[in-house]
């Protein structure tokens, strides 16, 4: 039996947490598909890659909706752009049809997983999927994945059983 896809159990996730109005941040926005299910669920939300093109792709792909603020920075410096949302977003790794050089790193991932503990208010949530195969993405996802279980009460974990190095999605909610 095929596994579901990553991105889409992730959803199902957000469609259970995310208000109208909630204030989201998609830390990692690529192309607009996570900015995208959450501007659909009324939500505002605040995006942000190092990549000028996944600026551009995710302006894009969220262009009927205004409740949208990108910023073409690094997630690692989110706490300079913002105080306090409901939940944070993170879909690690690199921008899909693009630099694969490019990559989120454990140390901004890390500084960006402690600036958004300081932002999330109490029961605020946290989602993030690691993905493992490429350079860097094993030690990304296993200090991410101890930072998380050392810091969020973790409520979700999946992965694709039996696959080598298969992305790690987990849901944890602030103590």
């Amino acid at each position: 039996m095929r596994s579901k896809n990553i991105n889409h159990v992730v959803h199902e996730w957000l469609n259970d947490l995310i208000q109208p109005n909630d204030i989201i941040v998609d830390a990692t926005c690529g192309q607009g598909y996570d900015t995208l299910f959450c501007l659909q669920k009324g939500a505002n939300v605040l995006g942000f890659d190092v990549q000028k093109e996944a600026i551009l792709k995710t302006k894009q792909t969220c262009s009927d909706y205004n409740q949208l603020q990108l910023i073409n920075d690094s997630h690692a410096y989110l706490s300079q752009y913002i105080t306090q949302f409901n939940g944070i977003v993170f879909n690690l790794g690199f921008l899909p049809n693009s630099d694969k050089s490019i990559i989120t790193t454990a140390t901004s991932t890390i500084q960006a997983f402690e600036s958004a503990l300081e932002c999330l208010p109490k029961q605020g949530w946290m989602c993030v999927s690691f993905y493992r195969g490429h350079e860097g993405g094993e030690e990304e996802a296993q200090l991410g994945i101890q930072w998380m279980q050392d810091h969020l009460h973790i409520i979700k974990t999946y992965t694709y059983e039996g696959v080598n190095r298969a992305p790690i999605a987990m849901l944890g909610i602030k103590r």
